[in-house]
């Protein structure tokens, strides 16, 4: 029988080329007919990474705390369970392990950077940037470490930086993520100029690196949304149809529509009113179930047992005890899974956030989505939005009484009414707590909003795009709703 490293050896080739499912079975195996064998802590880190690839946290976690057993001192042990500890929820104890981490090993950029990133997401920006300083001390050449702490603080890109940014993306072989973040913040820096032609020439730039930075998945997903999804939304094909579930009990809430359209912000207001609703923020759990299995044209079925039994185990990895919580879901691509939803979730309601389309569309190009893939250019993002639009006409009057509108322009405006209409909409009880959301210490926001969400709302700019309309003159006549 090969020993612990030959196959620990022979597993990672297969975790490199992404073959989970085989590299879980041949480790398994080994465990299973080696009882009288000590296992080491690399062999169950290996474990870990292949049950966190194949996006199993229970698994991934029980190998990685057997590895933390074995040795609790092992850095890089303490700051993967960490971030395990913050997908749960469980802030505390992913900054206590994030510390951990960091204080076994001062110079430990991953966790270094993670803390910082969890310190921006909870609100404490003195805390984030102090950690975001020490990683520029650690990798001065990481140009994703500057764009995130000018995130925080307006003032730290001056001119000196933008030169030491632009010689570094001239003079290195920067990977296209970094060099998108470049450009981001050259854009940014010419917008404050008020150069803005030069402004939308970086931000084109940058879009197109961060659409390369991930070219193949980029180019599959962009298909899907363009050229498949669109076809399928309203002509699924249920399998199992009429056995009954837990899951149409619940009434769960789902904010649907478009980045940079106040989906944050009505997700704060409805979590900030009651401790009884949780939010598993952008899960994309119906779309990670159904893209998958829609490669193929001609493939309109969906297996309902299959999705109802899948969405328990995300439930009940998410939330400790979530039938006894309001669950509320931000994915907002959800809108092409409606059908979808109200099968599982019968008594599910939705809640579609919208602006001025023309501030949307800038708003959008101007943020850097590289998760996204039909947000790197502006024909891209035309053609999405005009999709979204026919869904939601066509959902709209099929669940006249299941979607509510939330124009973020009114909702800034005049927030305590409309987060009445809201709160009543969805069947919770309004509190003046829900206009005191800024004021939340647990306030985890992951999203490109999580800055602005700190402040108290302020009334929507109306002129805050005026300098971006030419890059829609060539689509004018293409689309009726950009007239």
């Amino acid at each position: 029988m090969e020993n612990q490293q030959q196959i620990i050896k022979n597993v990672s080739l297969l975790i490199e080329k992404k073959k989970y499912l085989d590299a879980r079975d041949i480790m398994l195996n080994f465990l299973k007919n080696s009882q009288s064998t000590r296992i080491g802590n690399q062999f169950y880190f290996t474990l870990y990474l292949i049950f966190d690839g194949l996006k199993e946290p229970k698994n991934a976690k029980k190998y990685l705390e057997k590895c933390f057993k074995i040795n609790p001192n092992n850095y890089i042990v303490l700051n993967n369970l960490a971030n395990i500890f913050l997908k749960e929820g469980n802030i505390f104890k992913a900054e206590k392990y994030y510390l951990k981490s960091i204080n076994l090993k001062d110079d430990y950029l991953l966790a270094i950077v993670n803390l910082a990133i969890l310190y921006q997401n909870l609100g404490r920006l003195e805390e984030s940037k102090k950690f975001y300083l020490k990683a520029i001390e650690l990798s001065p050449k990481r140009i994703s470490i500057y764009f995130n702490l000018s995130r925080i603080d307006n003032n730290f890109i001056t001119s000196e930086k933008i030169d030491y940014l632009s010689d570094l993306m001239k003079n290195e072989n920067k990977e296209n993520s970094e060099m998108s973040y470049g450009y981001f913040l050259l854009a940014e820096h010419a917008r404050k100029n008020k150069n803005y032609n030069l402004e939308i020439d970086y931000l084109k730039k940058a879009n197109n690196h961060s659409f390369n930075s991930m070219l193949n998945a980029n180019k599959q997903t962009l298909h899907y949304w363009k050229n498949i999804i669109p076809k399928k939304y309203n002509n699924f094909n249920f399998k199992n149809e009429n056995k009954r579930s837990e899951l149409a009990n619940f009434k769960p809430i789902f904010i649907v529509g478009l980045p940079r359209s106040g989906s944050t912000l009505v997700e704060v207001l409805i979590t900030s009113g009651t401790k009884d609703t949780i939010s598993l923020g952008e899960s994309s759990i119906f779309n990670g179930i159904i893209a998958k299995k829609f490669s193929k044209d001609d493939n309109n079925l969906i297996d309902l047992e299959n999705v109802n039994n899948k969405i328990f185990e995300i439930f009940d990895n998410k939330v400790l005890d979530f039938k006894n919580f309001s669950i509320l879901d931000k994915s907002l691509e959800n809108f092409f899974y409606i059908d979808v939803i109200i099968k599982v979730f019968p008594k599910a309601v939705f809640i579609h956030t919208f602006r001025n389309i023309e501030d949307n569309i800038f708003a959008i190009f101007k943020q850097s989505l590289e998760k996204l893939s039909w947000t790197h250019s502006i024909e891209d993002i035309l053609k999405y939005i005009d999709t979204y639009f026919k869904v939601l006409e066509y959902f709209k009057k099929k669940y006249p009484d299941k979607i509510y509108n939330i124009q973020l322009e009114e909702l800034t405006n005049n927030t305590e009414e409309i987060s009445k209409k809201l709160y009543s909409f969805c069947g919770l009880s309004w509190s003046k707590k829900v206009l005191n959301f800024h004021e939340r210490k647990d306030l985890l926001v992951s999203t490109a909003s999580n800055i602005q969400i700190r402040k108290n709302i302020h009334k929507y700019e109306n002129k805050k795009y005026e300098h971006y309309k030419n890059l829609l003159k060539n689509f004018l006549g293409k689309y009726d709703w950009l007239k």
